[in-house]
C-alpha cells in the first residue's frame, strides 16, 4: 500500500491530529504495546492510520524477535547449553544451527536500530500531513484487522482479565521451582502487565462510552473504574516505602494495583450487567 499523498494548505493544519504525529515516537520504547493502545482509542482518521502503520512495523518487530530468541533458546538446549545440560545435535547440525542463530540475530539487531530511524522518518512525514507506511513491515492489521471486531466483544476481554490474573500470578508465587516453568511464569506476568492490563482498561473506557455510559455524567465512572485502582497503587507505594522497608516498593505497587484493577473489574462488570437487565 502507498503512502497517504501531503494534503496542501489551511486544510492540512485541520485534518492531522496530535495523536497521530507523536505515535511512531512513543512507539519506539513502547512497541505493540504504546502502538496497539493508540489505534485500539483512536477515532481519527488521521491518527488511526499512523497508529496502523506503527502497529503493523512493531508486530514485523515482535515476530522477528520472537523468532530470533526461539531459535536461540532452542539452539542452546539442543547442544547442551540450556537448562537440560543434555546435547542432541551432531556436530555439523550445531555448526549450521550455529550460523543461522547468528544471522537471526545480526537481522534482529539489523531491525532493531532501523526502529529508531523509521520511527522518526515516520514521525516527520506525519507532522507534514502524511500517513507514510514503514518499509518491510507486513500488513498484518491492514488486512485483518477488519476482521476482529472487538465492539461487542469489550465484556469478554475484562473477563479474560478476571479470570486470566490472578491465574499468572498464582503461577509466579506458587508454581513449581523448575525452571522453565519460572521462565514461562515470568513471561506471563509481563504478559499480563504490559498487554492484558491495558487492554482492559481499553475495553472499559470504549464499551462503557459507546455502550452503556453515553452521557458525561456516567461517563466519569469508567474513569474511576481505572483511576481509583491507580490512587490505590499509589497509596501501597508510599506506605510500602515508608513502613514496610521493602527492597522493591515500586513492585509491590504494581502487585497491589493488579489486585485493585481486578476487583474494579468485577465491579464494572456486575454493574453493566445489572444496568443491562433493567
Amino acid at each position: 500500500m502507498t503512502s497517504t499523498p501531503p494534503t496542501p494548505g489551511p486544510k492540512l493544519l485541520e485534518e492531522r491530529s496530535l495523536g497521530g504525529i507523536l505515535i511512531h515516537f512513543l512507539a519506539i520504547p513502547t512497541g505493540v504495546v504504546g502502538a496497539g493502545i493508540l489505534y485500539l482509542l483512536a477515532t481519527d482518521e488521521f491518527t488511526k492510520r499512523n497508529a496502523r502503520n506503527a502497529l503493523d512495523w512493531h508486530l514485523t518487530v515482535l515476530l522477528i524477535t520472537a523468532i530470533t530468541f526461539g531459535s536461540v533458546l532452542t539452539y542452546a538446549e539442543l547442544t547442551g547449553q540450556g537448562i537440560t545440560d543434555v546435547s542432541i545435535l551432531p556436530s555439523s547440525v550445531s555448526t549450521v544451527a550455529g550460523i543461522v542463530t547468528s544471522a537471526l540475530l545480526m537481522l534482529w539487531f539489523a531491525v532493531t536500530a532501523w526502529t529508531f530511524a523509521v520511527g522518526l522518518i515516520a514521525m516527520v512525514k506525519a507532522i507534514f500531513g502524511t500517513a507514510w507506511r514503514y518499509p518491510f513491515s507486513l500488513a498484518l492489521v491492514e488486512r485483518f484487522g477488519s476482521h476482529i471486531n472487538l465492539s461487542d466483544r469489550w465484556p469478554l476481554v475484562i473477563l479474560g482479565y478476571i479470570v486470566l490474573s490472578p491465574l499468572l500470578i498464582w503461577a509466579v508465587f506458587f508454581a513449581s521451582a523448575n525452571d522453565a516453568i519460572v521462565i514461562l511464569s515470568a513471561f506471563g506476568l509481563l504478559g499480563l502487565i504490559l498487554g492484558l492490563t491495558p487492554l482492559t482498561g481499553i475495553a472499559m473506557y470504549r464499551h462503557g462510552k459507546e455502550h452503556w455510559l453515553q452521557d458525561a455524567d456516567r461517563q466519569s465512572h469508567v474513569f474511576a473504574h481505572i483511576g481509583l485502582p491507580v490512587l490505590v497503587a499509589a497509596i501501597g507505594y508510599a506506605v510500602s516505602w515508608s513502613f514496610t522497608q521493602s527492597v522493591s516498593a515500586q513492585g509491590d505497587a504494581m502487585y497491589v494495583f493488579l489486585a485493585a484493577f481486578w476487583i474494579s473489574s468485577i465491579v464494572y462488570l456486575i454493574r453493566w450487567w445489572t444496568t443491562s437487565s433493567e
